[in-house]
């Protein structure tokens, strides 16, 4: 090896070590943040908590704990329960991750809403899409106690796994096509 390439593996190396800086806290936790299988909520609509294991000590899904979280994601105005899909739990469980905060406790305001339900907060002036992700279980609106929004907000735009929308009191993450908004 020559001068010029060993300079430029040292380079390369010491770059490396600064990369953090680059892409900004929550960039670089993303990208080397795993999956616990595990994720806690709560409903603050019902008062309603769940710690679940939705993936199995193989990686596979946990029936078990997906079901018990698609309960807690259900729509809190009609009680219909419907599946979830599990890639919204994944990436809730990534961002907690990403965030330092895997063992906490998200705050969910919207996960599943039934047609009627979505309908109502359109007439009463909600900025709620006619055909939101929310409608098919594969969105939710959440906080996570101690964690500013504005920081919850740029870490789950850092996973690039969805949408990211932000609201003055949650931001609304989803497993669609990538996009960012503020509401």
């Amino acid at each position: 090896m020559n001068r010029r390439e060993a300079l430029g593996r040292i380079a390369l190396a010491c770059g490396g070590l600064m990369l953090p800086q680059w892409l900004g806290d929550e960039a670089w936790a993303a990208q080397s943040a795993p999956p616990t299988g595990v994720l806690a909520v709560g409903n603050v609509h019902t008062g309603e908590t769940c710690r679940a294991r939705y993936l199995d000590p193989g990686g596979g899904w946990n029936p078990a704990g997906l079901e018990a979280l698609n309960r807690l994601f259900r729509c809190h105005y009609t009680g219909e329960v419907r599946p979830i899909d599990p890639k919204l739990y994944l990436l809730l469980d990534r961002l907690g991750s990403a965030l330092g905060r895997a063992d906490e406790s998200y705050e969910l305001i919207s996960g599943y809403r039934s047609p009627r339900y979505n309908e109502l907060l359109r007439r009463n002036g909600h900025a709620v899409a006619r055909r939101s992700y929310h409608l098919r279980g594969m969105a939710a609106d959440v906080r996570l106690p101690g964690v500013p929004l504005a920081r919850l907000r740029r870490a789950a735009q850092s996973l690039r796994a969805g949408g990211v929308g932000s609201y003055r009191e949650f931001v609304h993450v989803d497993v669609g096509p990538v996009r960012y908004w503020r509401g």
